[in-house]
């Protein structure tokens, strides 16, 4: 078998073998052969996880049945990500399993490990880093139509790319320390749990990425730490509060209006973020996509269920998400 190492990009027989298990392979009808029982929600399907000890259903299967992402351990991708992580292997692996119809059930969650503790350097890296005045940071965000001032939970910092086995970042940039955005993530009492550290260039755009075998949807966001339950508080606690999953979002809508706004650290742990008591309401600024709305469904009925007030608030088509919205307003290209 041909190995492909982690800075070789997807070689155009592999790349066509794949777009060909895309199309003829759904999420659905591989979970159910694998075990998995579906229960139709709306244009999507839920269940009970079938990658970690599940008690209620957080795992969703939308996109025409071709995405699933669960809200409960983060897991998410096409028909080939759930096959690797339902069966391990390569994507190499994960075809000829599909082609030749080798698929058997997924053998039972095992208990969950305890977390590794990462706020030592959480906190090092925070304290580490500088004020994002001036900086490549900076430049970034206003590269992306964001003219507010930025608040103090947003810093700058030169990081090396995380080492994950077939990176994209790393495969792109090698292993020396690149321009990052730092945002606090903090937890229900206030206090920094995690980071989410976004990749740029010395002129304010995104790092390059390269597709791998490993990672064949590279990016540039990386969190750090215990993010489940926190947010990046693009202002204070109040009453109602606007939630959102991307940061480049958060600051569009806090700009636009004038109220806080917390957001997400990715998209899988929206629905986990936990409010303080005074929050009595939630405004959802979900993205216009199908896995912005799945996401967005999915925080409105974890939200509901806590006993808050909920409206769900995409952009106008066509616009993706709300910093697409900004930028086409305000004439900006990335």
């Amino acid at each position: 078998m041909t190995r492909y190492n982690s800075g070789t990009s997807l070689p155009p027989e592999l790349r066509t073998a794949i777009d060909r298990i895309r199309k003829d392979f759904s999420v659905a009808s591989v979970a159910r052969t694998a075990g998995v029982k579906l229960v139709r929600t709306g244009n999507e399907w839920k269940a009970c996880c079938p990658f970690h000890d599940d008690g209620t259903p957080s795992f969703y299967i939308y996109a025409n049945e071709r995405r699933f992402v669960c809200y409960g351990c983060g897991a998410e991708g096409d028909v080939l990500d759930f096959m690797r992580r339902a069966y391990g292997g390569s994507v190499v692996d994960a075809i000829r399993a599909l082609d030749g119809g080798e698929l058997g059930p997924i053998a039972a969650p095992e208990p969950e490990q305890p977390r590794k503790d990462w706020s030592k350097l959480v906190a090092r890296i925070w304290g580490d880093s500088q004020p994002i005045a001036g900086t490549p940071a900076a430049l970034y965000l206003r590269n992306r139509g964001i003219d507010m001032d930025l608040p103090d939970c947003l810093r700058f910092a030169r990081l090396v790319p995380p080492k994950t086995p077939g990176n994209g970042l790393l495969a792109a940039n090698g292993p020396n320390p690149l321009p990052a955005l730092v945002a606090a993530v903090t937890g229900p009492d206030g206090s920094l749990v995690a980071i989410q550290r976004t990749y740029v260039t010395e002129d304010g755009r995104k790092a390059a990425v390269i597709a791998t075998e490993q990672d064949r949807k590279p990016k540039v966001k990386y969190s750090l730490g215990n993010v489940r339950g926190g947010a990046i508080r693009l202002g204070p606690a109040a009453a109602s509060i606007t939630v959102c999953e991307g940061l480049e979002d958060g600051l569009s809508l806090a700009e636009g209006l004038g109220r806080p706004v917390w957001v997400g650290a990715g998209t899988s742990m929206l629905p986990a973020i936990t409010f303080p008591e005074a929050v009595r309401s939630v405004v959802i600024g979900a993205d216009n996509d199908d896995a912005g709305r799945v996401a967005a469904n999915a925080a409105a009925e974890a939200y509901v269920a806590r006993g808050l007030s909920v409206r769900v608030s995409p952009p106008p088509a066509p616009h993706k998400d709300w910093n697409a919205f900004v930028m086409a307003t305000r004439g900006v290209t990335a």
